[in-house]
C-alpha cells in the first residue's frame, strides 16, 4: 500500500512562486492572450510574420547581441553540451540570429513579430528577477527614413488599437548620446546615464568629476540634461553641437519627427536627448511609449544598424518592443480595463451528447459535469465564470438562475446568447 505523504514535508515547500515571478489564473490569463492576439493580429496585417524562440540560448549567442552586465541575467550550465546559457533578457538578438541564420537565403527587408517572455534580473531596489511579457517587431534590411516611420507608427497604432490612443512617443538620439558618452571612461558610463536620464545636473557633474573627464567634455555631456520637451528642442541641441556628427544625428531625428507630425502624430511627440539606458545596441532615432500608471515605459525601440553584422549578415534594422503587463496597467490607469472578447461558456449536466458536440463545433465552450454535483452546478458555474448550465431540455443562467426550455438545438442555445450574458456585461476596452 502506498504511503501517503506527510503534512510536514508538504507544509516545508515554497508553494508560492519564486520572488519577482507570478501566477496568472485563468481570468488574467485569458486577459493576457487576448490582448497578445490582438497585437500579433496587427503587426501581421503590416506584414509582419510571427517567429517563435527558444526561452534560453547560448551565452556567446545573447552576449554577441547585447552589452550584458552579469548582474542582470539568469545563467546556467547546459547538461548536454556543458556551455554557458542564458535564459532570454531580450528577443531581438535572438530575431537577429535567425535572420542571419535560418532566413539568410530569403530577400530583404525582413519582417519579423513575436510574442514571448523574457527574463531580467532587477538591480536597485528591487534586486529581484522578473518574467516581462513582450510583443514586438523587427523590420530587418529596410534602412532610412520610410523605416523609422512605419515602425515608429506602427507602434503608436498598436497602443491606440488596444485603447491608449494619447501615449506619449518620446524620440531620442543614441547616435548624440553616444558620440557624447565615447569621452567617458567605459566603467563610468553606466552611471554618467543614469544621472543623464535622472535630469540630475549635479549628480551628473559629480559622475563626470569623479571619472576625470576634462572640463571640455563634462560640459559637452552636460549639454544634455535639459534637452528634453518639444520639437524647439532639437534647435537649441544643433546650437550647442555645431561638429559635423552631432548635427548629422540631429538632423536624422528632425526628419523622423516631422515625417511623424506629416501622419497626424506631433500631439503625442515629444523629444528626450538625455535618455541613453537600456539602449545596448541602439545606433540612431530610438523611442519610448510612456502613459500614466505603470511607471515605466509601455515599450518603445530604436534602430540598431550594427547588430546584424555581429552575426555575420550586416544590415540596418529598426523595432520595438511593448510590455504587455504595463499596457494591462496604463489601461487600469486610464478606467478602460482590457475586455478580452470570449466565446459563450456553458457548464453541461445530463445534455445530449449530440447538442453538446455541436455546440462545441459551433465554438462553444462546453464543460462536462459530473452526476455528483447536481444541485451544485450553477454554484461551479457563477466560480468558473460560465454563462450558464444546459441540461436536459433546458438553459439555466448562471448570474440568476433563470431557466428557458430549449427547443431548436445548438440554434436555440445560440440565440440565448444576449439573454445569458445580459446580467453581467462588464465595460472596457474590447479584444
Amino acid at each position: 500500500m502506498a504511503s501517503r505523504p506527510s503534512t510536514r514535508v508538504v507544509a516545508d515547500l515554497p508553494l508560492t512562486p519564486p520572488t519577482g515571478m507570478r501566477d496568472h489564473l485563468p481570468e488574467a490569463a485569458r486577459v493576457r492572450a487576448s490582448l497578445a492576439s490582438r497585437l500579433l493580429g496587427l503587426f501581421q496585417r503590416y506584414g509582419y510574420e510571427r517567429v517563435m524562440t527558444p526561452a534560453f540560448e547560448y551565452a556567446d549567442v545573447l552576449e554577441r547581441g547585447l552589452e550584458l552586465d552579469r548582474r542582470d541575467v539568469l545563467r546556467f550550465v547546459e547538461p548536454e553540451t556543458g556551455e554557458v546559457a542564458l535564459l532570454r533578457p531580450d528577443i531581438t538578438p535572438q530575431i537577429a540570429r535567425i535572420v542571419a541564420t535560418r532566413l539568410s537565403d530569403r530577400p530583404a527587408p525582413w519582417r519579423l513579430c513575436y510574442h514571448g517572455t523574457m527574463l531580467r534580473r532587477r538591480r536597485g531596489r528591487a534586486r529581484k528577477s522578473r518574467a516581462l511579457s513582450q510583443a514586438g517587431v523587427e523590420c530587418v534590411g529596410f534602412g532610412g527614413l520610410g523605416a523609422d516611420l512605419e515602425v515608429i507608427g506602427l507602434a503608436a497604432e498598436a497602443c491606440a488599437l488596444v485603447g491608449l490612443p494619447g501615449v506619449r512617443v518620446e524620440l531620442g538620439q543614441v547616435g548624440l548620446g553616444r558620440l557624447l558618452l565615447a569621452e567617458v571612461p567605459e566603467a563610468a558610463r553606466a552611471p554618467v546615464a543614469e544621472a543623464l536620464a535622472s535630469k540630475d545636473a549635479h549628480a551628473l557633474e559629480a559622475r563626470l568629476r569623479e571619472a576625470k573627464v576634462p572640463a571640455r567634455q563634462r560640459r559637452r555631456v552636460l549639454g544634455l540634461v535639459d534637452l528634453y520637451g518639444e520639437r524647439p528642442v532639437l534647435g537649441r541641441a544643433r546650437r550647442r553641437y555645431k561638429d559635423a556628427e552631432s548635427r548629422a544625428a540631429l538632423d536624422e531625428l528632425a526628419r523622423v519627427w516631422d515625417g511623424l507630425a506629416e501622419r497626424g502624430l506631433e500631439p503625442q511627440l515629444g523629444v528626450d536627448l538625455g535618455e541613453l539606458r537600456g539602449h545596448a545596441y541602439y545606433t540612431g532615432v530610438s523611442f519610448a511609449l510612456l502613459a500614466e500608471g505603470p511607471g515605466e515605459p509601455l515599450g518603445g525601440g530604436g534602430r540598431y544598424d550594427r547588430l546584424l553584422g555581429r552575426f555575420g549578415r550586416p544590415a540596418p534594422a529598426t523595432g520595438f518592443g511593448l510590455d504587455v503587463g504595463h499596457v494591462l496597467w496604463a489601461l487600469e490607469a486610464a478606467g478602460r480595463p482590457w475586455r478580452p472578447s470570449r466565446p459563450l461558456r456553458l457548464a453541461e449536466l445530463g445534455a445530449p451528447a449530440e447538442l453538446v458536440a455541436g455546440l462545441r463545433d459551433a465554438g462553444v465552450e462546453v464543460a462536462a459535469l459530473p452526476e455528483s454535483v447536481g444541485d451544485r452546478a450553477l454554484g461551479f458555474a457563477r466560480a468558473w465564470g460560465y454563462d450558464g448550465v444546459l441540461g436536459a431540455g433546458e438553459l439555466r443562467r448562471a448570474s440568476d438562475g433563470k431557466r428557458r426550455a430549449l427547443e431548436d438545438g445548438v440554434g436555440g442555445v445560440l440565440a440565448l446568447r444576449d439573454w445569458l450574458a445580459e446580467a453581467h456585461a462588464p465595460k472596457g476596452a474590447k479584444g
